[in-house]
C-alpha cells in the first residue's frame, strides 16, 4: 500500500515525502481534532482557567512526545483560536452536509 496524499493543511513530519491533497490540486483539508467544550452557563473566568491548565499540559515536552510517538500532531490553542477553528470547520462542512441530502 502506498499513501498518495494527506488531508492536513501541511505535510506531516512523520510522512515528509507524502504531499497534501492541496499540493496535488484537490482543495480539501480534513483533519481529526479534539477540544474541550463547556456550557454557555459556565463563567468565562472558569473556562479560561481550565483552558490555561489544558494549554500548560499540552505544552509539556513529555505530553508533546506522547502525541508525536503516536503519530499525532499536538496543537495548543487558546479559546479564541478554538472558536475560530470550530467556525471554519462549520463553514467547510455545512455545504457538504446540505448537498448530501442528509436530514437529521
Amino acid at each position: 500500500m502506498r499513501i498518495l496524499a494527506v488531508s492536513s493543511a501541511k505535510r506531516l513530519s512523520f510522512l515528509p515525502d507524502v504531499p497534501t491533497f492541496q499540493e496535488l490540486g484537490v482543495n480539501i483539508v480534513a483533519t481529526a481534532w479534539n477540544a474541550f467544550f463547556a456550557p454557555k452557563s459556565v463563567p468565562l473566568g472558569k473556562v479560561d482557567r481550565i483552558s490555561n491548565a489544558i494549554q500548560e499540559v499540552m505544552k509539556d515536552p513529555d505530553t508533546q512526545k506522547r502525541f508525536t510517538d503516536a503519530n499525532l500532531v499536538p496543537v495548543v490553542n487558546n479559546r479564541a483560536q478554538t472558536e475560530a477553528m470550530v467556525q471554519a470547520f462549520r463553514e467547510q462542512w455545512t455545504s457538504v452536509i446540505q448537498n448530501s441530502g442528509y436530514k437529521p
